[in-house]
């Protein structure tokens, strides 16, 4: 029996996401100059390119279609949302809250209202990237800078798919209902609360940075551990960003050219090296900002520490709403999905269709676990380790992917897992949870 599958050679992922980026700025900038709108338009178009191509990444192209009809409808509530933070803070913070909120709990009824709701929190968090949009007023534009996103994003990923040669059929969505969202929902209302508040009592014309970072820090957190990684790696990214902000401020002078081109050098870096680090993202973000600050005349620098300060407050806010409000662990996640994955290898070992690369899949969304686990294996240097589960999965992977796997190494490797997973006692039952990544 052969397991052997072929691989098709992807694209990387930064060359659609930012081919996607600048079609979209190009867009938007026409469209800014026939209409006579302000820069703010420009702006909303580079952000919502830039979350749509990862939250669209790998998703069927049937399926990207929901983005033309959910992300035009609630960019017009986002513009209407922003007017109403502006003119009535308190209810239009409530409001806030209670969308994002609800764009989470609804993934407890399957895997497309999963993708609506990530759909829907897009223009809303955009609002606390690109202030401007709060008073701007342009409620008719508002859905054609979607579209323009939209539709970018879509052909530049759908390019990369038929670009990718022997490209592997997409596996059959098999996620059930997320009854871990009803927590996941309460972590975000109450982080964002705080949030608001903090923001807005420390930081009056800043609150929105410490509002995006506790929201960056619990979104789709999966368990304690994953909050405090986020937590820690958002607070590192700040930091290094500051710092080479420091060395390019003053560089541009303010309208330059010069200044918008590096602006896209950095987001391209920042994107191809985010799937190494979420840190490298933060980063180049901050680095980022501190061009475009200087593009419109403003001084980079100090807004640049403020934006630290602001973003070490939201993390602890986020990463203490993760771990005190209805919180779940991470390794308890790590166990469901494990035996998830160990469920589909007697179907594989059978050599039933699909088998193999349902397995993949299983693997493959452990991944997202392994990078707090693995801090946490280096800091506290205990073996066995519940990181020691992803390793061995992947281990197993690539048995089953060799002309002649080594049933015995395989059987070892499933006994390891076991013994890792079961716990000293009966843990806390946490059920599983779709993620979305900001």
């Amino acid at each position: 029996m052969t397991l052997a599958i072929v691989r098709p050679r992807s694209v990387a992922p930064a060359v659609p996401t930012m081919g996607a980026v600048l079609a979209a700025f190009g867009s938007a900038l026409l469209l800014e100059r026939l209409a006579h709108l302000g820069t703010d338009v420009v702006m909303q178009a580079v952000v919502l390119s830039v979350t749509l191509s990862r939250t669209q990444r790998d998703t069927a192209t049937a399926d990207r279609m929901t983005g033309f009809v959910v992300l035009p409808l609630v960019s017009v509530l986002a513009i209407a949302l922003g007017t109403l933070m502006s003119g009535s803070p308190i209810a239009g913070d409530a409001a806030f809250v209670v969308l994002i909120a609800s764009a989470i709990w609804i993934r407890r009824f399957g895997p497309r209202l999963t993708r609506a709701g990530t759909l829907m929190m897009l223009p809303a968090i955009a609002l606390l990237v690109v202030p401007h949009t709060r008073s701007s007023g342009h409620l008719l534009w508002a859905p054609v800078v979607a579209l323009i996103a939209c539709f970018w994003v879509t052909a530049f990923q759908v390019l990369a798919d038929r670009l990718a040669t022997a490209k592997a059929p997409a596996p059959e969505a098999r996620q059930g209902r997320s009854r871990a969202s009803g927590r996941m929902a309460a972590q975000m209302a109450v982080a964002l609360v705080g949030a608001f508040t903090a923001g807005h009592l420390v930081f009056p014309d800043h609150w929105s940075w410490v509002v995006l970072t506790s929201f960056i820090v619990c979104n789709g957190a999966l368990g304690q551990g994953d909050a405090l990684h986020k937590g820690i790696l958002r607070a590192l990214g700040a930091t290094g960003g500051t710092l080479l902000a420091a060395l390019v401020a003053g560089t541009f002078a303010p309208g330059s050219r010069g200044s918008v081109a590096l602006i896209f050098v950095v987001l391209g870096v920042a994107v191809w090296l985010r799937p190494r680090n979420y840190a490298y993202w933060a980063g180049g973000v901050t680095a980022a900002l501190s061009l475009l600050y200087g593009y419109f005349g403003q001084p980079a620098m100090p807004l640049l520490w403020t934006r630290m300060e602001a973003i070490l407050v939201g993390a602890v806010i986020g990463v203490a709403s993760a771990w005190f409000v209805l919180p779940f662990r991470t390794r308890d996640v790590l166990r469901r999905r494990a035996a998830g994955a160990l469920a589909v290898l007697p179907e594989v070992l059978k050599g039933e269709p699909g088998a193999l690369t349902r397995f993949e899949v299983s693997v493959a969304e452990l991944d997202k676990l392994y990078p707090p686990l693995r801090m946490h294996r280096a800091i506290t240097r205990k073996s066995p380790h519940h990181a020691d589960v992803v390793d061995l999965l992947r281990g197993i992977r690539s048995h089953l992917v060799t002309d002649a796997p080594s049933i015995s190494a395989i059987d070892a490797a499933v006994a390891g897992i076991r013994e890792i997973c079961t716990p000293p006692k009966r843990a806390q039952a946490t059920p599983d949870a779709a993620r979305p990544d900001a």
